[in-house]
């Protein structure tokens, strides 16, 4: 069966060929769809967008602290993630998907990962689960890293 297709939310058993106009729910008849309307059913609330950030300039770094070489997760990593349950189960969330798409697609990510992981419970709950599960503590960054590797003290 094609993965795209929704079942019956009435039903639960046939593949619906319809949408609730108020709400959206899927039903796949006639029946199901008076059956669906014998309760009343509302329009689902706007997922707001997250609110826009204002973003300082990146300042330059020294070589030594860029992280491409140190943060970057290799591909078993990668697989780790993918296949978390709990990670695939957090990103249903779709304020927490624009979240982290905002912070992918800033000019700044490091300040807006940063001040996301600081007043976003959501998205603390989800990088510390990240770095559960590539094996890094909640607090290292790229960064602390490179200064560790360097034997420099680690920035506060």
């Amino acid at each position: 069966m094609d993965k795209t297709k929704k079942i019956c939310g009435v039903c639960n058993t046939n593949q619906s060929k319809y949408k609730c106009p108020t709400c959206t729910l899927p039903y796949c008849s006639l029946v199901c769809y008076k059956t669906h309307k014998e309760q009343p059913c509302v329009k689902p609330e706007p997922i707001p967008e997250p609110e826009t950030i204002p973003v300082p300039p990146v300042e330059p770094k020294p070589d030594y602290l860029k992280e491409e070489s140190v943060a970057m997760l290799n591909d078993e990593q990668l697989g780790r993630i993918s296949k978390s349950a709990s990670i695939q189960e957090m990103l249903k969330d779709e304020r927490l998907r624009r979240l982290i798409k905002m912070i992918d697609t800033s000019e700044n990510p490091e300040y807006l990962l940063d001040k996301s992981r600081k007043e976003d419970q959501r998205f603390m709950e989800f990088s510390e689960e990240i770095l559960a599960i590539v094996g890094r503590a909640p607090g290292d960054t790229g960064v602390q890293q490179a200064l560790e590797a360097l034997g420099m003290p680690a920035r506060n």
